[in-house]
Parts: structure tokens; sequence; C-alpha cells
């Protein structure tokens, strides 16, 4: 937030259910009451927050003000891209989710045909939330790596490198757009809603393709080039299968779902997707059961590198093989603790995901909501030399 003037603390403080009266608030500011009453003020005024009187100090006093962060003062679009679909929503500021939507395409067919079902589906979206008179304040994207697109041999790879979904979708709606990849989202969703005291928390994405989502100190660790958690091109000791990208023995060439459900249709099981792996490997056939589990050590021998490297906390599995969660976890434990640092692993927990599939539109909201509220606090020039001081 915008310390210029304080307001974006004054709102931080109050969001977070740190402080909820103008005193309290100038305590923990060291400013003067009057000065944090005029930052409450522009804050009312913006509708980022409500007041209303609270319960008296005594009986003869005059009830205080509570202040509260007015979480329907705005709404947030929010997408989870994928590779055959997406999963859509409105939030409020809070991130809470108000309506949903699924749509299927093929990203393959390119980028307009893509963000027009995405700008169709938002209408829609806001043809119901925003019947109370909130406004749109911003969206948040997320969307799969390019090498996640490369990884799939998309032909129109270059015209998504090339598409600004950011641009065109600000252009549409009129509010600012963010974009970051699926992963690193459902990281920082997960991390600031299910596990917020974990310092250091690994998403990892096992479905087509194998991805990580860093998150260290509450915040999302995105690399020089956006390139930090891209596991999929670690190499696997002993695995020489070849990958796009050049070498051999990658994760993904190994363990990917896209790469296992393959391999067993090729053996005369239905199975085509990741998804048809999952289903088949829930249901106990013994392949499937012994491919995911396989996937399991594989997918343990890359990650325990990064426990030793990072000391995470918790790692959370998102995608369809953490829905054949038994033979998953099994062959993660049996690697993971194996070649890991025991210190690093003591209180280590690896769980699935608890948000599921809202992981991605939830923390493609938050996302915006952070970056919107800023630029709310930036919006008005400091009044600061009209104001007493503190």
């Amino acid at each position: 937030m915008s310390r210029r003037d304080g307001a974006g603390e004054v709102l931080e403080l109050i969001r977070k259910g740190r402080a909820e009266k103008i005193g309290d608030i100038a305590t923990a500011m060291g400013m003067a009451r009057s000065t944090v009453a005029l930052r409450v003020d522009r804050l009312v005024r913006k509708g980022l927050v409500v007041s209303a009187r609270g319960e008296s100090a005594s009986r003869r006093g005059r009830r205080a003000v509570v202040l509260r962060f007015n979480h329907g003062g705005g709404i947030i679009l929010s997408a989870h891209m994928g590779m055959t679909g997406a999963r859509v929503a409105a939030t409020d500021l809070a991130g809470t989710i108000l309506e949903r939507r699924s749509l299927g395409f093929s990203i393959g067919s390119g980028p307009e045909a893509v963000v027009a079902k995405l700008e169709e589906s938002f209408r829609e979206l806001l043809a119901v939330v925003t019947k109370n008179g909130a406004r749109l304040m911003g969206i948040g994207i997320g969307i799969p790596s390019l090498v996640e697109l490369f990884t799939a041999r998309q032909p129109l790879v270059h015209a998504w490198d090339n598409f600004s979904i950011a641009d065109r979708l600000s252009a549409s709606f009129g509010a600012r757009t963010l974009v970051d990849h699926d992963v690193s989202l459902m990281a920082l969703a997960e991390q600031r809603l299910v596990w917020p005291d974990a310092e250091v928390f690994l998403c990892v994405k096992v479905g087509t393709v194998i991805g990580c989502g860093v998150v260290v100190g509450g915040r999302v660790v995105r690399g020089a080039q956006g390139m930090a958690g891209e596991i999929g091109h670690v190499q696997v000791s002993g695995k020489d299968a070849p990958c796009w990208c050049g070498n051999a023995g990658c994760l993904d060439a190994v363990a990917g779902g896209g790469v296992l459900a393959s391999a067993l249709g090729a053996r005369g099981l239905p199975c085509s997707s990741a998804k048809d792996l999952a289903t088949l490997a829930a249901a106990g056939v013994p392949e499937a059961v012994q491919a995911v589990r396989t996937a399991g050590r594989d997918i343990g021998e890359v990650l325990s590198s990064s426990i030793n490297l990072l000391n995470p906390s918790v790692i959370g599995f998102w995608g369809y093989l953490a829905e054949a969660e038994e033979p998953l976890f099994a062959g993660l434990r049996e690697t993971i603790y194996q070649r890991s640092l025991p210190a690093a692993t003591r209180n280590l927990q690896l769980v699935r995901s608890h948000l599921g599939d809202d992981a991605g539109t939830i923390g493609a909201a938050r996302m915006a909501i952070e970056e919107v509220l800023k630029e709310e606090m930036a919006e008005e020039p400091s009044a600061a030399a009209s104001e007493p001081p503190a």
C-alpha cells in the first residue's frame, strides 16, 4: 500500500483486522487522531471502509466508531485458464467467490477465440453480481506457462507469446488486468487461506505436465525471468526419455500425466489423458496404480532437492494425479524421505490442495485485489501539506 500519505497503511490495518478504531490506528501508525480521521474519511468516500457505532467504553460515554473493510465495495473478475478450458469467477474484495462458471475450449484455437470466450463469460458474471451497484475494480488471470504450451506442441504458441491478454481485457472492461502463471496463483491462494503460518510453501501441479509455485514470506517467487518452479525440466536420475526441450530424462517426459496416459493407451487401456489415468488409478486398475506410484517416486526425487534448498513446511499437490491420492503420495514419500535431509522433513506436511478447483480463480482474484487497492490509494495526490502534523 502507498505510504505517501498513509491512507494505504490505514486501509491495511483495517482490512487485516489489526485495528478497528481511529485511536487504535493512530497509536499503531504514530499519527494524530485528526490526521487518521482524514484518511479514514477518504477511504469511506471510496467505498472501501464502512463505519458503525460500536459498544461504548462506559455507560455515559459515546459509542466509539468501529471501522470495517467493505468487502462488497467492489467486484473482481478472475480466471484460471488451462489447456482445454477455464474456470472463471466473480469475487468480492475479500476474494470470496460470488459466482463461478466453467467453459471449454482448446488453447490451440488461438488467443482471439479463447479470449472472446472469456469476455463472454465475464459479461455473464457481471450481469449477475453488479445488480447491487458494486463496481468492477480489477481482473486477475492465471495462465499456463509457455513451457506447458510448448510441451503440448501447440502450433499457435507464438501467437500466444505475442498476444497481451491484459491489454485486451483492460480495454474490454475498463479495469486493470493482471496475469501470472496459474500454479503461482494456486500457491498464493493455498498459502494465504489455508497455510498462513507457512513461511515457505510449495504448490505442485501434477497434471498433464508438472510445475511448481513457490511462496516465501507470503510472496510469490517468480525468478529473474519468471521461470522459477519449472521442475518439469529437472532430470530424473537413470531416465533417458527424450524431452521437447532437447534434454533427456526430464520429469515431464517420465512422470507427466500426458506421457503416462499415452503409455497406458498404447497398452490397450482406455486412457488418453491425465484425467483418464487418475480415474483408472482411483478405480484400482493395477497398471494405472503402478504408473501413478512410479510417477510419485520420480516427482519425489526432484522435490527432494527443492526441500533441501528451500526447507518448506508444507507442499500441496493439485491436479489430476493428486486425485489418485493413495498411490501418488506413497510414491512421493518413498523418495522424499529417503533423499531429503531428515531435519528438513521432520515437520514437513505433504497434502492435497484444500481449495481444489477454486484455487486458481481465488489466487488470481487475490493478486488483482492487492494490486488494485494499491492503485486506489495512489489515485489522489497527498494532502499532507494541508493536514495537521502527527
